[in-house]
């Protein structure tokens, strides 16, 4: 992704527990083409709900999103959307899902 800061994305990687809830949740949106008011209703807690956050996310342009997060939480949105992209990409899922 084009990064929109200068600071060091290394910083704001997710973590292997992180990349499991967003590959759970983008497999339930993406694959399932569950709606993102459905999937929220069954998140069970703040993290869940901070994972489906940031698929939902996907389908917003990157500028559009830094304007309604910070700097260090908008790293970390694209942290987890390069991983998202890459993982889509290597599984052969990205028919519905190109947003670059």
């Amino acid at each position: 992704m084009i990064g929109l800061t200068q600071v060091s994305q290394s910083n704001y990687l997710p973590t292997e527990g992180m990349k499991e809830l967003l590959r759970r949740w983008f497999y339930l949106k993406f694959d399932q083409k569950m709606s993102t008011i459905e999937l929220m209703a069954t998140a069970s807690d703040l993290r869940n709900k901070s994972a489906l956050s940031i698929v939902a996310l996907l389908d917003v342009d990157e500028q559009m999103i830094s304007h309604v997060v910070g700097k260090k939480r908008l790293i970390f949105v694209q942290n987890c959307h390069a991983y998202l992209k890459d993982s889509v990409i290597h599984a052969g899922l990205d028919s519905d899902f190109s947003n670059d």
